[in-house]
């Protein structure tokens, strides 16, 4: 991997990281309006949840695109399996902190969760160039 393509990956994992910040902060808007009462407590419910795959694929990005360059391959292969070990435990971690350690509405939490996920699998499709 040269520095370009460290370079393409770090812009393409800001570009993912804004578009799940952007549904994010759609379905937060819904869930505000559709459950005025509750005032922003659903708001935060679901920012939370997306922060919770959002901070995470950060973390893999900077580990993953750490290195570059042709020498560099055996650390780039230890960078991506250290990078999605750091993703995996921060998310559950995360998680399971806003769930258990907060009184946001769980439905809120994990619809937050789910469409960052949704965003992030839908990311090759939306992002890469077909060829």
């Amino acid at each position: 991997m040269n520095k370009t393509l460290t370079a393409n990956g770090k812009q393409l994992a800001a570009k993912l990281i804004r578009a799940q910040a952007g549904a994010i902060f759609l379905l937060a808007c819904v869930f505000s309006l559709v459950q005025p009462i509750a005032g922003y407590t659903y708001f935060w419910g679901v920012v939370g949840g997306g922060m919770a795959v959002m901070i995470p694929t950060a973390l893999f990005a900077w580990r993953a695109f750490a290195q570059g360059g042709a020498r560099a391959a055996k650390e780039i292969v230890s960078n991506f399996f250290a990078g999605e070990a750091l993703k995996i435990s921060f998310a559950v971690a995360l998680l399971i902190g806003l769930l258990v350690f907060t009184t946001l509405p769980h439905s809120a939490v994990v619809s937050g969760y789910i469409t960052a996920l949704f965003v992030q699998w839908l990311a090759p499709i939306l992002f890469l160039k077909s060829t």
